[in-house]
């Protein structure tokens, strides 16, 4: 079990450190993301950056003549269509707590799924916090939770205790 989590933690690392240097480098091929990851200590397969864009929600966008990789939220617009195409491909279950509208997705989809919400730019809410499978939203008055809540669920996010998701130990 202890290897399944170094596992985890190490593709999270990965994942955050492949966010920042797109965010920082012109890269617009799984080739040049992977001679960056080797520099910045990652050896990662074409497979493994292929499942990586995906999950992170990379797109390609124009710069400079050439088309780049981004994070999600650099793109323009598209942050609702982004939404709601995250929960078609992966069950997300929501609950109310305080001023917190709290996430579970599956294991390793909550980085993916927080920067849906964020591009998708929420009435009311601060901000996004990820870990593996878990989302926290703030949200501005507790008042306004459930609002927020209610404006998920036509994504396909079902309210209701998050629990263990299905599928969730693989």
């Amino acid at each position: 079990m202890t290897t399944r989590i170094g596992d985890r933690a190490r593709k999270h690392h990965r994942q955050q450190t492949l966010l920042r240097l797109v965010g920082e480098r012109d890269l617009g091929t799984q080739e040049e993301l992977a001679r960056a990851l080797r520099t910045a200590g990652f050896r990662a397969t074409q497979a493994t950056i292929s499942r990586d864009i995906v999950e992170l929600g990379l797109v390609k966008v124009p710069r400079d003549g050439a088309h780049v990789y981004a994070p999600p939220v650099a793109s323009s617009g598209g942050g609702a269509d982004r939404l709601r195409r995250f929960c078609e491909d992966y069950p997300v279950q929501a609950a109310v707590s305080g001023t917190m509208v709290v996430l579970r997705s599956l294991p390793g989809t909550a980085n993916a799924l927080a920067a849906a919400i964020d591009a998708a730019r929420l009435p009311q809410v601060v901000g996004t916090l990820a870990g593996d499978d878990t989302v926290f939203i703030a949200v501005a008055r507790e008042r306004d939770t459930r609002g927020v809540l209610e404006r998920l669920t036509p994504f396909g996010v079902m309210a209701g205790p998050p629990g263990r998701m299905e599928g969730a130990s693989r």
